[in-house]
């Protein structure tokens, strides 16, 4: 197909995805942003589009609390885009890229049964960043209308196979599906100093670990810590070092738990987003004891930072990138003796194991690029404009 127009509807548009949409706009022959906020209120990022053809919606945000059936709860918000419709028709794009299955894409797929009659031609993507885990417990009000948006939809993207499940079981035809993982700007990580991760055991300096995210119930972040309370109690020899990035109401929470003398645990709080990759070239793995993440980006920057992960299986990144044992290890939250095992084997690898784990990792982040990322969108664009 020629080069087309493509107009993306987002709540908002976080500093990761800067630079893969100034990557997906080098591609194409315009790109519009259409969001929602220019940032949520619950979030510490700066605003900076960097150029971008960025516009601000007119939206209703309404706050709401989720309950996971795994039992823990998220305060939430959603955003009534309550204009998109009008704007997609004065804007005329070739593709229409929606993401989620909110209010913006219903009136997405209105546009796109408009557009005939307007004697366009549209297609829809609809750029569904979810995992069946993170689907759980939603209702079948809401599954019903995402059944109905589907069948005017051309095809869905999605992180991995877990999101892929997902879809088809609402009525995605397979070959409407197209696997797209989250990238993470891989130049960010190119020239980190790392030289304070030791060569070899040293008993001189705690082991480092660092977590990066919001400090909410959904990160996992208290069973976590408690795993590492239980392991620090039968290794008194051993000395550790937690270091949290992120703010959020589980801080106070964390900060009540007795620890004990050999466990430190170090709230940073929020940090700029460009000082993020420096913090972590200084640690020894990342943890993510995540309860749900349909993606989780801080495995990729880690890995891109040449950390081994020690990750949940219930965040999708963890699933399509760690490979157990060779470039991190992989637990369930919710089985706790599972978890010790695994917290027990990452943290007794030798340092040059875990060093080669680490290289391993950087290795495999390479291939999660933005290049390849923007290469799959577009494959999506050719493959439903051709239908």
């Amino acid at each position: 197909m020629p080069r087309c127009s493509v107009a993306l509807l987002l709540n908002i548009v976080p500093p990761y995805r800067v630079a893969l949409l100034q990557a997906l706009e080098r591609e194409v022959r315009r790109l519009t942003v259409l969001v929602s906020t220019g940032m949520e209120a619950d979030r510490s990022w700066k605003t900076d589009w960097r150029g971008l053809d960025v516009r601000v919606s007119r939206s209703l945000t309404l706050p709401y609390r989720r309950r996971h059936p795994d039992g823990f709860g998220e305060d939430l918000s959603t955003h009534l885009s309550i204009d998109m419709l009008p704007r997609l028709c004065a804007l005329a794009p070739d593709i229409v890229i929606s993401s989620e299955f909110g209010a913006r894409t219903l009136q997405a797929c209105l546009y796109r049964c408009l557009a005939p009659l307007l004697g366009r031609r549209t297609r829809l993507l609809v750029w569904a960043t979810l995992s069946e885990h993170s689907e759980r417990g939603r209702g079948w009000a809401r599954s019903a209308l995402r059944r109905v948006m589907a069948k005017f939809s051309d095809g869905a993207m999605t992180n991995g196979a877990s999101g892929a499940s997902y879809l088809e079981s609402i009525g995605f035809a397979p070959e409407r599906i197209f696997r797209i993982h989250q990238s993470t700007d891989l130049d960010r990580f190119a020239d980190l100093d790392t030289t304070t991760r030791p060569a070899a055991d040293d008993d001189e300096r705690p082991f480092r670990l660092v977590t990066v995210g919001s400090l909410i119930q959904r990160k996992g972040l208290r069973p976590f810590l408690l795993h590492l309370i239980a392991w620090c109690e039968a290794h008194p020899d051993r000395a550790l070092d937690w270091r949290l990035i992120g703010d959020g109401p589980e801080r106070a929470a964390l900060e009540a738990l007795v620890l004990p003398a050999n466990l430190r645990l170090t709230l940073l709080g929020d940090v700029a987003y460009e000082d993020v990759p420096a913090l972590m070239a200084d640690a020894d793995l990342l943890a993510f004891p995540t309860l749900a993440d349909e993606w989780g980006l801080v495995v990729n920057e880690a890995m891109a930072t040449g950390l081994p992960v020690l990750a949940s299986c219930r965040a999708q990144a963890a699933e399509e990138m760690v490979t157990d044992g060779e470039d991190g290890w992989l637990f369930d939250p919710a089985d706790p003796a599972a978890t010790d095992a695994t917290l027990s084997r990452a943290l007794d690898t030798p340092a040059d194991a875990r060093i080669a784990m680490g290289e391993a990792a950087r290795l495999k982040a390479a291939r999660f690029s933005h290049a390849n990322t923007v290469r799959r969108i577009m494959q999506a664009i050719e493959t439903v404009w051709d239908t």
